[in-house]
């Protein structure tokens, strides 16, 4: 009897659509008064020191082991923290004044244990003459359900923060510059 449910079983395994995963994900976005151009070539090699500050548990950056102007894809980094953790940061790809993306992997703080690599990208748009539109995605791929379930609960909401001040700092940077 055993045996007959065997090929209904295989036959639903076969037959059973996988559901692709939703990988948490934050997105921020701002306007700058400021031209797209101006805007991107100031955001992509930022120093990460000046705009990421501490965000609740979300330790600041203190620096980057590659000081060459951040532009070129496939140059790579390591980013240092503010409690000793570090992580591994490689440009993926860079289209002028559009957009730009990287991944960030090899924590070694608690985010290690929770996500395999975050999948980072800006898209630049220009809304109507010296106005920008950013939208920034951080797309975390977690290591399993349960790491999913904790970014989702715990991590999302203040990595949003996080990313929110990061704007903030830019746009106060850039359309003080633009004001002058």
């Amino acid at each position: 009897m055993n045996g007959a449910y065997v090929p209904l079983l295989t036959l639903l395994l076969i037959t059973k659509e996988k559901k692709p995963t939703e990988r948490p994900t934050a997105v921020v976005s701002i306007f700058i008064d400021a031209p797209v151009e101006s805007v991107f070539d100031y955001i992509v090699p930022i120093d990460l020191s000046h705009i990421f500050r501490r965000y609740k548990n979300l330790p600041a950056i203190d620096s980057t082991s590659n000081q060459e102007r951040w532009y070129t894809p496939g140059m790579e980094r390591t980013v240092y923290f503010e409690d000793g953790s570090t992580a591994h940061e490689h440009l993926v790809s860079v289209n002028p004044s559009t957009d730009f993306s990287y991944q960030i992997n090899g924590f070694t703080s608690f985010l290690g244990k929770l996500a395999e690599q975050i999948n980072g990208k800006w898209v630049f748009t220009e809304t109507q003459p010296g106005q920008t539109h950013i939208e920034w995605t951080y797309e975390l791929e977690p290591k399993n359900f349960l790491a999913g379930f904790i970014i989702r609960t715990f991590v999302l909401k203040n990595l949003k923060g996080l990313l929110n001040n990061a704007l903030a700092i830019i746009k106060a940077d850039l359309e003080m510059t633009e004001s002058r």
